[in-house]
């Protein structure tokens, strides 16, 4: 399951593995592809210049209300996340996702921003993508189905509901009982 929005200097990639783990994904453009694009082409570089991070089910959501809030009053209350892959004796480059306008903007526009950080905090590499309502709509979604997918709330219902169909029993017809007096009751 995965969800790109593709624009013209950067492409962002939501994606759920397999093995159900969540990643964010950003590419920018390779530069002299703008146009018409041949068969087999790509207009982006995954290989060589992709900001990749993996996102815990907590955060997915954290992203999925921030996508609501953000449509409904205007306001994102996600502050960027941050990884740093050497807090856990990996090797990597910490890296940050953020959902909010540019700081120069004069429009509305929000934007998405996953940026590749050096030791210090400072950005080297950074790429932006602009989203519509749509966007954020999309990706409130896919957050949220990924983490319900991640954290088997899916499963788990379904199985409670397969379970409650189970264990319902039709009624059972009783037999009538019959009262033998040795009398009619027919008064005739």
């Amino acid at each position: 399951m995965n969800y790109p929005i593709y624009r013209t200097k950067a492409a962002l990639r939501f994606s759920l593995s397999r093995n159900c783990s969540a990643f964010i994904e950003g590419a920018p453009a390779i530069a002299g592809r703008q146009g018409q694009m041949q068969k087999g082409e790509r207009k982006y570089d995954w290989q060589n210049q992709k900001i990749a991070m993996s996102v815990s089910p907590e955060e997915l959501l954290a992203i999925a209300a921030a996508c609501e809030s953000l449509r409904i009053k205007g306001t994102c209350p996600l502050p960027p996340l941050y990884h740093d892959p050497k807090v856990g004796n990996y090797n990597g480059v910490p890296k940050q996702f953020k959902i909010e306008p540019y700081t120069n903007q004069r429009s509305k526009t929000q934007f998405i921003a996953i940026a590749n950080l050096s030791e210090m905090g400072d950005t080297k590499r950074q790429l932006a993508i602009g989203l519509t309502y749509a966007n954020l709509f999309a990706i409130e979604l896919f957050c949220s189905k990924a983490s319900s997918i991640i954290l088997g709330w899916d499963t788990v219902q379904a199985q409670k509901v397969k379970e409650e169909k189970d264990n319902t029993l039709p009624p059972q017809k009783q037999e009538e009982e019959i009262i033998d007096d040795g009398e009619d009751d027919i008064p005739f």
